[in-house]
């Protein structure tokens, strides 16, 4: 991987290939999602529009730690809303600050008509641009 400037795109980087779950899903299926993909989160959609994410962080603290049944509670209930976005011809420096800002680490990317067509990570942009740096804090 090379770097890239943080005037580069959010396109350059994203992953194309996101989990979404529907808005009638159960946390126990948001979680299941999560963990077969090996994954951080999942997007939730309603009626093909990103109205939440709900992460790993997310289930433990609002399902787990409060002892309520993964099976009976619905994603709506702990998503992360409303959700921010960016649009994938946004910098990434536009991108990490409004992460830094809203204190986000995962923001969907939505095209001008406001369908999903990516998301971006905090670790994406770490690693795309700090390889040298984490080898260096790996050795």
């Amino acid at each position: 991987m090379s770097e890239l400037p943080m005037t580069a795109p959010v396109e350059r980087i994203m992953s194309k290939r996101v989990v979404t779950i529907d808005v009638s899903s159960s946390v126990f299926d948001a979680a299941r999602e999560i963990m077969s993909r090996d994954i951080g989160c999942v997007v939730v959609m309603k009626e093909r529009q990103v109205i939440g994410v709900v992460t790993k962080g997310d289930i433990l603290r609002e399902s787990v730690m409060k002892r309520l049944d993964p099976q009976q509670l619905n994603v709506e209930r702990i998503m992360s809303q409303p959700v921010l976005t960016v649009e994938p011809t946004k910098t990434l420096a536009e991108a990490s600050n409004l992460m830094s800002e809203e204190s986000l680490t995962k923001l969907p990317v939505v095209d001008k008509k406001g369908e999903l067509v990516g998301i971006i990570t905090s670790t994406d942009i770490m690693r795309r641009n700090q390889p040298r740096k984490i080898a260096r804090d790996l050795i």
